[in-house]
């Protein structure tokens, strides 16, 4: 059974990640430097966590599910605890854009991100419909890159991400800099420009005599 060491278990993602990892074919060992995080996984979860050295001793994978500020940082801490042939996840393509993994070419480095529940859906519970990040409830599609290692782990890595955000629906394959153009440039940096448009346009209409609702409903 492959064993995986969940960094930041019990923050924002990583809790997300703890949650959707129970009843999975994989062995975790959740590790979580906060109290704040330790207690919530404590008492929303029944997990209890394990320290840094018992959670890699002879772990298949590591997940950094914690910020991306910090990525760089907590991967140079556990690179001389890693054995050859473990995989390193990481949940955003910025720190490994940037270089900021450790320079190992004896480890697999997997990138996969999340593309977020469509706006527009087939969602019917209103649980699901409220889910806009994902990852809980709502349905989404994801992209993930094999930025080094084997082929063959590439299906592993997808197979994990598959829960890491499920439920589910399209697995894109990309190149990390590939995520990069998706995130921030595509979504963040064009899209989000283009809502703050969308908004100063309906405020226009509304200052121009429509009904603001009517307006929202046309939009």
């Amino acid at each position: 059974m492959t064993t995986i060491a969940l960094f930041g278990a019990g923050g924002k993602m990583g809790y997300r990640l703890s949650t959707n990892f129970r009843g999975s074919p994989y062995t975790i060992r959740h590790v979580e430097i906060s109290e704040a995080g330790k207690e919530r996984l404590k008492t929303g979860l029944g997990i209890d966590t394990l320290g840094v050295d018992e959670a890699l001793a002879g772990a298949d994978v590591v997940i950094l599910a914690v910020p991306d500020t910090h990525i760089g940082k907590v991967a140079a801490g556990i690179e001389s605890k890693l054995a050859p042939g473990t995989m390193v996840i990481v949940l955003d393509a910025a720190a490994p854009f940037a270089g900021h993994l450790p320079k190992r070419s004896d480890l697999t480095y997997f990138v996969t991100h999340p593309c977020h529940p469509p706006i527009f859906n087939d969602e019917t519970d209103m649980a699901a419909k409220k889910d806009f990040f994902g990852g809980v409830k709502a349905k989404q599609h994801f992209v993930s890159a094999l930025m080094q290692g084997p082929e063959e782990d590439y299906a592993k890595g997808e197979k994990i991400a598959q829960i890491i955000w499920a439920p589910v629906m399209r697995s894109h394959r990309v190149t990390v800099e590939q995520m990069a153009l998706l995130e921030p440039g595509l979504s963040e940096t064009v899209c989000a420009s283009l809502l703050v448009v969308m908004k100063e346009a309906l405020d226009e209409v509304v200052a121009r005599g429509v009904d603001r609702q009517a307006a929202l409903d046309f939009l």
